[in-house]
């Protein structure tokens, strides 16, 4: 297996390991939806709210090379997969989630009888709305070091995702009736 691959693997099981504890579940996407820009679906188990299993589709990076600071991690995105991460028009939330790693594979991870210890740490952003960029090749994403990829951010974005699919449902029942009440 290539170090690519090996990094692609690792960074699915992260993020499966994150969100097991968050009482979600992860789905995996086919290649059509990868070759679409989107890696993983994330699925929470129960209702939220009105929302039954509401769901959050991620963009995901494995990498050595984002470069940060106390507040930042800095990663070069391609611009076709950010074109396809800013688009405001999708139903389910898309995330993007950069899991870093230690440049020497054999760092990844540790394992005793007292502890397994995976390295480094993921980042998740929403670039919903972000402007279009005349960028060639690559945009370079800045994200905030506050949005570690935790269970407990899981939990709040499928809490946000609900909310928002909720309203969506609301304003299309209030369309439908008022469209129903002019026709008449």
């Amino acid at each position: 297996m290539d170090d690519n691959t090996k990094k692609e693997e690792f960074s699915y099981g992260y993020i499966q390991l994150i969100c097991s504890i968050s009482g979600c579940s992860v789905e995996k996407s086919g290649r059509a939806r990868d070759n679409s820009g989107i890696d993983v679906t994330i699925i929470a188990s129960d209702e939220i709210g009105d929302i039954d299993s509401p769901r959050i589709d991620a963009q995901v990076k494995c990498t050595t090379l984002a470069k940060e600071n106390k507040d930042v991690v800095k990663y070069p995105l391609k611009v076709e997969n950010y074109n396809k991460l800013i688009n405001f028009k999708c139903f389910v939330p898309q995330i993007l989630i950069i899991v870093l790693v230690p440049q020497n594979i054999d760092d990844w991870l540790e394992i005793s009888e007292k502890e397994t210890i995976m390295k480094k740490c993921g980042y998740w952003i929403s670039l919903k709305g972000k402007e279009e960029t005349n960028n060639k090749k690559t945009v370079t994403v800045e994200i905030p070091k506050e949005n570690l990829f935790t269970p407990e951010a899981i939990s709040k974005l499928m809490q946000q995702a609900a909310k928002d699919r909720a309203k969506l449902l609301n304003d299309n029942f209030s369309l439908e009736e008022q469209t129903k009440n002019d026709s008449t």
